[in-house]
C-alpha cells in the first residue's frame, strides 16, 4: 500500500473532512466550488472517483480480518482502509461480528472529537511562497487553481491531504460507516489514542518537505489516479503484506532528498512506534473477550504489526477469509 495513506487514514479516522479555519470563510477544500462551467482545470468529481473505485474495487474479496484467541477469550481485529470503500463491500461475516461485539475498539474513541485544530497557520506564510513558483504552480495543476486558492494559506498537511486523496471516493468513509452502526446497535465503544495526538503527528511528519517531494514526484492527475486505484485494488484483494513506505515511494521520497534513516524514522512514527504502545491497552481489553478492534489495515499485517505481536505474547491468531 501506499505509506501516505496511512497519513490520510489518521486524519479521515479523527474527522470526516479537514476543519475549516477558525473565524475565516476559507472554503472546505473537501467541497471546493466547482465552476460554473466545468474545465480541465476543475478537480475530478464524485462521479468520476466513484465510477474508479467502483472498478478498482467491486468488492473486498480478502478482507484484512482476524480472529485473535487466548484462554478462551475470543475477539476479532479489521484492517481498514478508511476511505474510498465502503462497509457494504465487505464480506457479511464481519458485519454479524461487529453486530455481536460486547465492545468496539477504533484508533481514536468517536466522542473524542477535537473541533479546535485550525486549517490555517498564519505564522508559517503562504503555501506559494513556501514552495516557490515551480512547484506551487505544479501544485495548481494537479488540484486545480479553485482548490488551490482556497488552499494557499493551509498547513502543508492540508494541502497534502488533498493532494493526496483527489482520487479517493470521499463518501465511502469506512471508519464512520462502522461507528455508525456500532453507535445504533449501542454497542460501547473504546480508542488507543486521541485524535490530538494524530492530528500532532500529520503535523510533524506531513510538512512542507514532505509535500515539496510529493510534488517533486508527481508527474500528472493520471499519476494521482492510478495511485489511489491501484492502491485500492490492492487493498480489496488483500494481497499486501509489508507495511510502511513501498519501494517506489521509497524512490520518490529519497528524490525529494529523504534519506533512508529519515524515511525509516517516518515508518516508525507513523506505524511501528504505535504498534507497540497498542499491545499493552489491546491486551487489557481482549482478556475479556467479545471486542472487535477496527485499525487501519497497515497497522495489522507484516512482522512489526499488532497480529504479529500478539501471537508473540501467545496470542493464536487467524486470518478469516471466509464465514
Amino acid at each position: 500500500m501506499r505509506w501516505v495513506i496511512v497519513a490520510v487514514v489518521c486524519i479521515a479516522c479523527s474527522h470526516d473532512r479537514p476543519p475549516a479555519a477558525s473565524g475565516t470563510t476559507t472554503p472546505d477544500p473537501w467541497a471546493a466550488p466547482a465552476s460554473p462551467t466545468a474545465t480541465a482545470d476543475d478537480p475530478p468529481g464524485i462521479t468520476e472517483v466513484h465510477t474508479l473505485a467502483e472498478k478498482a474495487c467491486p468488492r473486498v474479496a480478502r478482507p484484512y480480518f482476524y480472529r485473535v484467541e487466548r484462554a478462551g477469550h475470543v475477539s476479532y481485529f479489521l484492517g481498514t482502509r478508511h476511505i474510498g470503500v465502503p462497509l457494504s463491500k465487505f464480506p457479511s461475516h464481519i458485519r454479524r461480528e461487529l453486530r455481536a461485539a460486547k465492545l468496539v475498539v477504533f484508533e481514536t474513541p468517536p466522542d473524542d472529537d477535537d473541533d479546535n485544530v485550525s486549517l490555517e497557520d498564519p505564522a508559517r506564510g503562504s503555501l506559494s511562497a513556501q514552495l516557490g513558483p515551480e512547484l506551487w504552480a505544479r501544485y495548481r495543476a494537479l488540484v486545480g487553481s479553485v482548490t488551490a486558492d482556497a488552499l494557499e494559506h493551509a498547513r502543508p498537511s492540508a494541502a497534502m491531504i488533498m493532494l493526496i486523496a483527489l482520487y479517493e471516493d470521499k463518501l465511502a468513509m469506512l471508519d464512520v460507516e462502522v461507528e455508525q452502526m456500532v453507535r445504533n446497535a449501542n454497542i460501547p465503544t473504546a480508542g488507543l489514542e486521541t485524535h490530538q495526538f494524530q492530528d500532532q503527528l500529520i503535523e510533524e511528519l506531513m510538512d512542507i518537505r514532505m509535500l515539496r517531494a510529493s510534488l517533486k514526484g508527481t508527474r500528472d492527475r493520471a499519476a494521482l489516479a492510478k495511485e489511489s486505484t491501484d492502491d485500492l485494488a490492492e487493498y480489496c484483494a488483500g494481497t499486501d503484506e509489508q507495511a510502511g513506505t513501498d519501494p517506489e515511494n521509497r524512490k520518490e521520497l529519497r528524490a525529494g532528498g529523504y534519506s533512508d534513516a529519515d524515511i525509516d524514522r517516518l515508518d516508525d512514527k507513523l506505524v511501528f512506534a504505535r504498534n507497540r504502545d497498542w499491545i499493552p491497552k489491546l491486551e487489557v481489553l481482549l482478556d475479556k473477550g467479545g471486542v472487535v478492534v477496527v485499525v487501519g489495515a497497515d497497522h495489522l499485517i507484516g512482522k512489526r504489526g499488532v497480529i504479529a505481536l500478539l501471537a508473540a505474547r501467545g496470542w493464536k491468531t487467524t486470518r478469516v477469509t471466509q464465514p
